[in-house]
């Protein structure tokens, strides 16, 4: 082989390594580090909110499980997935006597706290990259059957991703301050939230969220 083929096949090989890096390895990691970023700027909510941190991760997790369970397109996933770490970023702006009250809220102070969909929709929306999760984040308090809020939509009327997080929000902030890796735990919390299925809940939604949780468990304990 001559010595000019040889180093044609070297430079080419490199152009066509570098190129391919550039193309999928790099957006990769691009997609990686935004995502990190992202559960930083979920856990410095949490530390504001009550000192703990690993609430938004779990959100995060569930809710893109549900999500594929569903059927739903990849890239809406990770839009589900994004959405469920930036859902609670409002509280930033709620006063921190209130997050953090030891006894209950009164009804002010709970008309407070709702805003915190509505703040954190404000706040993504301002970012041209997150602007498509504000109106999923925005809808997350719904209820299946109208009662919930900012704006007392029904049924099919939530968005689907919101009805998802509106489950996976209720059962994580269940969990918040316990012991979340503890199995018998995630199921007293499922059998409590099954009260909400068809009312809160979208009842189709809740049916593949019971299923992950179920499964998880049965994986943990295959692990015993």
């Amino acid at each position: 082989m001559r010595f000019e083929t040889l180093v044609y096949m070297v430079v080419m090989g490199s152009v066509g390594f570098l190129c391919y890096y550039a193309l999928w390895l790099l957006p990769r990691q691009i997609r990686r580090d935004y995502h990190e970023g992202l559960q930083a700027l979920a856990r410095a909510v949490e530390v504001r909110e009550n000192g703990t941190t690993g609430s938004a991760k779990r959100r995060g997790y569930y809710a893109s499980e549900v999500a594929r369970q569903l059927g739903v397109s990849g890239r809406l996933v990770q839009d589900i997935e994004f959405a469920a770490l930036l859902q609670e970023i409002g509280k930033v702006s709620i006063p921190y006597a209130i997050l953090n009250k030891a006894g209950e809220l009164t009804p002010d102070e709970q008309e407070v706290l709702k805003l915190h969909g509505v703040l954190s929709q404000r706040m993504v929306e301002q970012v041209p990259s997150l602007a498509r999760l504000a109106p999923l984040i925005r809808h997350h308090h719904e209820n299946w059957d109208g009662t919930g809020y900012p704006d007392g939509l029904q049924a099919e009327e939530v968005p689907l991703a919101s009805r998802i997080l509106h489950i996976v929000g209720d059962f994580v902030e269940a969990l918040r301050g316990q012991d979340a890796s503890d199995a018998a735990l995630r199921l007293r919390v499922l059998e409590q939230m099954l009260t909400g299925k068809g009312t809160l809940y979208d009842p189709q939604v809740f049916e593949v969220f019971e299923e992950v949780v179920r499964a998880e468990t049965s994986r943990q304990a295959s692990l015993v």
